[in-house]
Order: structure tokens, then sequence, then C-alpha cells
């Protein structure tokens, strides 16, 4: 009997230790009292916190402009002459033109966008940061942009003026992405904005009043609200929470970093979870060059000085009479193909 006793002793004990053991895990590694406290905390920029984000995103639905450019998109033939056209054309630093190769006709699309907003569909709160429906998405508006800016070179070329219509109507497409929290919606509009930056300084004078709201709007905080949307889908993953606090804590100190940051060649560490935004942010910082030198250059054509001063802390702009040239160089990584901060204004 005694023996008995001992052994259910025994086992009690083991059993106490076992619960005392998983209760501590579950206290340790899944407890949301961490969590809580970290998504509670303020972001930078005037982002707030991250239990607030769901809040600023309600559902939206499509509009019938938005159904009509997807039905056209469709219909429009994806082309690697376009793209390589385009790419080629961004990443020469000469204000001449190469012929273009045989184009799509991207008439319809230009007019739709020129003449009615597009709204995208989107659901509510923090949901999928990386759905079909957003791949599908981003990969349409990209391939409508590569054409419809290989259409404004071509005519630049030609001397038509017309070619303005072309980029405005990807400026309006990017925009239309601005309700999108997510990162890939939001690095598709970036690289939108830089495709039409990038071609602006070729096309003939004078440039359109729009193309100021493109020179003035500054990509970080975009990719910023972004970046906290990703660190606010965390919550939904089924990993131990005490990693989930670390990768917010982790991402909210590359933001406040990045935010106070004033230099356009800039280096971050990599996010914990989700995509990784080290190449994102150095292509957002170096915009900040990009657009300058497009300004500059559209300055220098018109026969004004040059605005020497950058908004970089590292770096500042000078012209010798036929070549606009940033101080420094920024690398980005491949298959980025940026244009360069090196330009050829005039022969």
């Amino acid at each position: 009997m005694k023996k008995t006793l001992i052994v259910i002793a025994i086992i009690a004990v083991g059993a106490w230790v076992v619960v005392s053991i998983v209760g501590w895990a579950i206290s340790r590694f899944w407890g949301r009292a961490p969590l809580a406290a970290s998504t509670a905390k303020p972001w930078p920029g005037g982002l707030g916190s991250l239990d607030a984000v769901a809040a600023r995103f309600p559902p939206l639905q499509s509009n019938a402009a938005a159904e009509k450019l997807t039905s056209l998109a469709a219909a429009l033939p994806k082309s690697t002459a376009v793209d390589d056209y385009v790419g080629r054309e961004i990443a020469r630093g000469a204000l001449t033109i190469d012929a273009p190769p045989p184009l799509p006709d991207v008439a319809a699309m230009r007019e739709l966008l020129l003449r009615e907003p597009v709204v995208w569909s989107r659901p509510g709160g923090v949901g999928d940061i990386g759905g079909q429906e957003s791949t599908d998405r981003r990969g349409m508006v990209m391939t409508v942009s590569r054409a419809l800016v290989a259409s404004a070179l071509a005519k630049a070329r030609a001397g038509d003026a017309a070619a303005w219509e072309d980029l405005h109507a990807v400026w309006n497409l990017s925009r239309s992405l601005d309700a999108q929290p997510q990162v890939m919606m939001q690095t598709a509009e970036l690289s939108m904005a830089r495709m039409v930056n990038a071609v602006a300084w070729k096309l003939p004078l004078p440039a359109p009043p729009w193309l100021a709201a493109l020179q003035q709007r500054d990509a970080v905080q975009p990719l910023l609200a972004a970046f906290q949307y990703q660190a606010a889908s965390y919550q939904t993953t089924p990993m131990p929470t005490v990693l989930v606090v670390k990768s917010v804590e982790h991402d909210r100190g590359i933001a406040e970093a990045l935010a106070k940051n004033t230099k356009c060649d800039v280096s971050t560490t990599m996010n914990d979870l989700g995509v990784d935004l080290s190449s994102v942010w150095r292509r957002g910082f170096r915009y900040r060059a990009e657009r300058e030198a497009t300004a500059n250059a559209l300055r220098v054509r018109e026969g004004k000085p040059i605005e020497t001063r950058s908004q970089c802390s590292d770096g500042a702009w000078r012209f010798d009479g036929t070549t606009l040239r940033f101080s420094r160089a920024i690398a980005t990584e491949k298959p980025d193909t940026p244009m360069p901060l090196v330009l050829r204004v005039k022969p």
C-alpha cells in the first residue's frame, strides 16, 4: 500500500511539473500581454499604433472604371520588346530617344485613365498581404504602365506633346493604388511613378502642371505605412507571441531609423517576417534624387539655372554646361533599372 501511495505521489508531482512547464511555455511564448503592449506603441510619421491599423481600411468595391480597365488590359499583349525598350530608355542618360519596337494600341486605356478615377476593391481591416488577386493586379498595372510609357517615348521622339497624356495616364493609374495598403501595391506605385519621372525630362517642353504633383510626392511615407500594415498582419500568424513581438519591435525600429534618415543612399537591416524590404528602401530614398534629376534637367532645357542643393544630405547637384550630375552614385539591386543620376542634357 505504501509503495502504491509513493508511486501515486510521484505521478502527481510529475504531472504538476508538466503542467507547470506547459503553463510557463504558454505564458512565455503565447501570452498576449506582451503583444498588446507592443502593438499599442506609436509608429513614426504619425502612423499611430498597430492596433489602430485595421480601422483605417474599411472594405472597398471596385468601380466600373476598374472593371473596364481590367478588361482592356486583358487584351493587351505582353511584350518583352516593349518592356526592354522602356528599360533601356530609362537607363539612358541621354536626351535622345531610340526608335521603338512595334507598340500596342493604348488609346482606350489612356482615355479611360484620363477621364475617370479608378477604384480597386480591397478587403476590410488587416488581411492577406500577398494574395493572388493582389499579385494579378500588380502584374496588370505594371504591364499597362510600360505600354503607356513606351507610347509616350515614341511620341516624344517625334516631337509630339501628346506624349505627356500617356505619362499622365500612368500617373493617374499609380495614384489609384493609394488606397491599397499592401507592400506589393505600394512598391508597384513607386515603380510606376519612377518610370514617369525617369522619362519626363526627355519630353517636349513645356512640362504640364500635373508633373508638379508627382515631383512633390515623396514615396517613403506610403512605404512606411505599407510596412506597418505588413507588421500588423503578423498578429494573424500561428507563431509564438514572443517571436511576433520581437519581429514587430524590430520592424518598428527600422521604421523609426528610416523616418529620421536624411540621406538618399541608405542601407537597412532585413525585417524578420514578411517581404524583405531592404532593397525597396534603397529605391524609395534614391527616388528623391531621381525626382531632383528630372526637375533640374527640365530647368536646364528651359534655360533656367539648376537647384544645386539637394534634399539628400549626402549629395548635391552640378551642371557643367552639357551634363547634369549628382555628386555621388547611389546603387540599387537587380532587377531594378533606375534612371541615371548623370544626364547629358545638351549636345
